[in-house]
């Protein structure tokens, strides 16, 4: 499996998450959030996602973050990709779920800031570094489905 490595900036202790990414489609386009300024990597866009909590499958997990996150539910989930990234202070163990919003969703009022744009967009925004790699599979694969 994958590692992005970026070393801790000091010999600070190393967090190790358990991380599930909802990468939810509507039609071509994909949804994306903008990480809250004050937090960590800040303004940073990403999928929808968070901590598996102990009681919860990552598939259920991403379910529960995209609810949180934006208001929204999803239909069926598809496990897409699984890897490591390494962040200063911590390590993230993620797992990538694909699938399509549910007819007639509509973001809560107090919604983390998000967009719905294709793919491609993506690539111009500032996106995590770990999603990166995850992304261009992504565009791979919808480009092979398309043929």
């Amino acid at each position: 499996m994958p590692s992005l490595c970026c070393p801790p900036m000091s010999d600070e202790t190393i967090i190790v998450l358990d991380v599930a990414v909802a990468i939810i489609f509507d039609g071509p386009l994909m949804l994306v959030s903008k990480r809250p300024e004050t937090g960590y990597y800040g303004g940073w866009w990403e999928w929808p996602g968070g901590k598996v909590h102990i009681t919860e499958s990552g598939e259920e997990a991403a379910r529960r973050e995209l609810k949180e996150e934006i208001g929204i539910q999803c239909g069926t989930l598809e496990r897409f990709h699984r890897m490591d990234a390494s962040y200063p202070g911590r390590r993230v163990n993620l797992t990538f779920f694909v699938g399509k919003v549910l007819p007639r969703q509509k973001a809560k009022p107090d919604a983390m800031e998000h967009q719905w744009v294709k793919p491609e967009e993506v690539r111009e925004m500032k996106f995590l570094e770990a999603n990166k790699p995850v992304l261009e599979k992504l565009i791979e694969h919808l480009a092979a489905r398309r043929r």
